[in-house]
């Protein structure tokens, strides 16, 4: 199964009623002979009836098959990846992710 994965620019706030994420860094990491895009942000809950709060996450959108190779409608880059469906190799690169990035929670396509 192949999905697509649109390069926003990075550190973009996207705003929800409560708060917002934002994309800071994307990067290729190597995994098992392929490599993994991980792109990395944070988020922040600022305008709920619950508190307020927020962390650093990684999201996981798959293994990279073709790098940027095209653009969208509107000029973007886009990555065909591959997602990660073991979960076997989910744990390992949770892991991984845990203990070299500075992140809270790692979430996978």
């Amino acid at each position: 199964m192949m999905n697509h994965y649109t390069h926003r620019p990075l550190g973009q706030e996207v705003r929800s009623i409560s708060g917002y994420y934002a994309i800071d860094e994307e990067k290729r990491i190597p995994f098992q002979g392929r490599e993994v895009l991980l792109a990395k942000g944070c988020w922040a809950v600022e305008n709920s009836c619950c508190g307020t709060g927020g962390c650093g996450f990684a999201l996981v959108p798959g293994y990279v098959l073709h790098w940027k190779s095209s653009n969208n409608e509107k000029g973007e880059p886009v990555t065909e990846i591959e997602p990660v469906a073991d979960d076997g190799e989910k744990q390992a690169l949770r892991r991984l992710i845990q203990d070299t990035e500075k992140v809270q929670q790692v979430n996978f396509w």
